[in-house]
């Protein structure tokens, strides 16, 4: 039953989640310490299929404070699909999203949704605090996604050198009537949320990112989810690029590092006479390396990322560069088809299948 007409709502708060019980306990405890009056804000639990309870997770919300959480369950799907059900079902004007294994600050909500309630922004983005998250891997990956020589500066625009700013879902709003009418997010499982920004941004809204909008990201990896990650998001940069032309020169440095070390080890071994000239490329690699483990680790305060920076860093760029040239050369010419679950406008709450 829910606490409060969609009259008095400003904002859903929309949270897919698959299985993680403590880190959603975590979550909940966050987003009821936001400033924004709980009257005024919803928080809808997406449960993409887990294999855990997690409906006793957000009862147990319920009954100890204010905040209005709905819960909502479907057959596993992904996160873009399981989004989606929450924008079918959200009451506010602005939707929310942010991730299970998020801790928002508590002027998070406030901040996000600003900019869309005062002006003309149509969608925002949020920061994605990497100093403060608890496992040291985590902390590693998402300094080098917001960093210049890391991912480009793809999470904060702010870096020196950065691709064109698409927000990410585990820290964003948008205008609930943008997000139904560009079809809500696909079904695909990596750079979903790139491609439905990048839809709201084709209908020629305003995006802008909130720097104060701040979540802390508490995801945790070894190096083989890195590299595996990284080829995928290589691979979904090729499909984004024939669906929608997003694609940018800086996406292909990734790839030609990988061809250039390639062709430096291949001149090396059977052109020694070459080697000199042919290891330019790795002493200069290296020299990136050991710069992104300096400057992160300062960052970072802590000695032990100088030495899992540059070895996370090199997984993430070889492994998006395999990725991109695996998807380049495999199928150069045929396009890919999107798996997009289309969000009709419905009224807030209509139809829903709460449980």
């Amino acid at each position: 039953m829910h606490k409060a007409s969609s009259d008095t709502l400003r904002v859903s708060v929309v949270v897919p989640v698959y299985n993680r019980p403590s880190e959603l306990r975590e979550l909940l405890a966050a987003l009821v310490l936001q400033s924004v009056d709980s009257a005024e804000f919803e928080v809808l639990i997406c449960d993409d299929g887990s294999t855990v309870d997690l409906r006793a997770v957000v009862d147990e919300f319920n009954t100890m404070n204010s905040l209005q959480i709905h819960y909502f369950r479907q057959h596993n799907q992904g996160p873009g699909i399981a989004r989606n059900l929450g924008l079918h079902n959200a009451g506010g004007a602005i939707v929310a999203f942010t991730d299970s294994d998020c801790i928002p600050e508590p002027e998070w909500l406030s901040e996000l949704i600003g900019p869309i309630e005062t002006s003309s922004v149509g969608m925002t983005g949020g920061l994605v605090d990497f100093r403060t998250a608890d496992h040291l891997s985590g902390r590693c990956v998402n300094y080098l996604m917001s960093s210049m020589l890391g991912a480009g500066g793809a999470r904060d625009p702010r870096a020196a050198l950065h691709m064109r700013y698409y927000p990410r879902a585990g820290n964003t709003a948008v205008r609930r009537e943008l997000a139904c009418a560009a079809g809500g997010f696909s079904g695909q499982r990596h750079g979903e949320d790139i491609e439905f920004s990048n839809r709201i941004l084709q209908m020629r809204t305003k995006i802008e990112f909130v720097p104060t909008a701040v979540v802390v990201h508490n995801e945790k990896k070894n190096s083989r989810q890195v590299a595996m990650e990284a080829f995928q998001k290589g691979t979904a940069r090729i499909r984004l690029a024939r669906e929608q032309g997003v694609h940018e020169l800086i996406h292909t440095l990734p790839a030609l590092l990988v061809v250039g070390l390639t062709a430096s080890a291949l001149t090396g071994l059977f052109l020694p006479a070459f080697s000199k000239i042919a290891g330019i490329p790795t002493v200069l690699y290296a020299i990136v390396l050991a710069l992104i483990g300096l400057h992160g680790g300062f960052l970072l305060k802590d000695v032990r990322a100088l030495l899992l920076l540059p070895f996370y860093a090199s997984l993430m760029h070889i492994g998006y560069g395999a990725g991109y040239l695996y998807a380049f050369l495999t199928d150069p010419s045929t396009s890919v088809s999107l798996e997009r679950q289309t969000v009709a406008a419905k009224s807030p709450h209509d139809g829903m299948s709460e449980q």
